[in-house]
């Protein structure tokens, strides 16, 4: 699993807080980052995958059993004895569910997209509660929440943006969450963000632009959260 708190080195850290910097030289919008290690438990995901590796250890053993062992055709009655079984069962599930837990790419091999899709947001509003509503902003806030073991973006707005933007609010999440998404399955998280605060930035430098007057009123280094809000 990779580890967010690890996964940025000084110089990468120092391009994205830099970035925002830059950004919020055009508009007076505050632009929050925040990188998770993942965004979900998945525990539903972890006991499905226990009980996959439960069946496949089970079957295993009685073809085991049926190659070298003594039983004449390798059935459940005329091979393994049956407490034997239920004991590699047990071995099996609990084997299964200690490795999922473990390893979120496990937990999520047998999830759906949608209870993916659920996790990142949840994270992500948690993480927009705590360091962006939670404090004042004149000129609204922008959160881009990246959550790692999913490669999954959320963008989230307040409602001084949403006010701003009115119709091109939507657009401009969905252009941010798509592009930093793409190129972070191409390669580089760090440039994948920068390029996601500076798109956010030329959306915003219209409709909430830049005030003379303008306070930094949330801090501009990235949040990085390990392991998940």
């Amino acid at each position: 699993m990779v580890n967010a708190e690890k996964l940025f080195s000084e110089t990468e850290l120092i391009d994205i807080e830099t970035s925002i910097v830059s950004a919020e030289e055009n508009t007076s919008a505050e632009i929050v980052v925040a990188v998770a290690t993942e965004s979900g438990r998945y525990d539903r995901g972890e006991c499905h995958f226990g009980v996959v590796v439960a069946v496949l250890v089970l079957v295993l053993a009685n073809l085991g059993w049926a190659t070298f062992g003594n039983a004449e055709d390798g059935s459940f009655l005329d091979g393994i004895p049956i407490y034997w079984q239920l004991a590699i069962v047990v071995a099996g599930y609990c084997c299964g569910m200690i490795a999922a837990s473990y390893d979120s790419r496990l937990r999520m091999l047998l999830g759906t997209d949608d209870e993916v899709v659920e996790e990142v947001s949840k994270g992500a509003r948690l993480v927009f509660l705590e360091q962006v509503l939670s404090s004042e902003r004149q000129g609204g806030a922008v959160l881009i929440y990246v959550s790692l073991a999913e490669c999954r973006v959320a963008v989230m707005v307040d409602d001084r943006i949403k006010a701003a933007c009115g119709d091109k609010c939507s657009p401009m999440i969905n252009d941010v969450q798509s592009r930093v998404g793409r190129l972070m399955g191409e390669g580089s998280v760090s440039q994948a963000i920068v390029e996601g605060v500076e798109l956010a930035a030329s959306r915003l430098k219209q409709e909430v632009p830049y005030r003379e007057d303008d306070i930094n009123e949330l801090p501009n280094h990235v949040v990085l959260i390990h392991p998940r809000p």
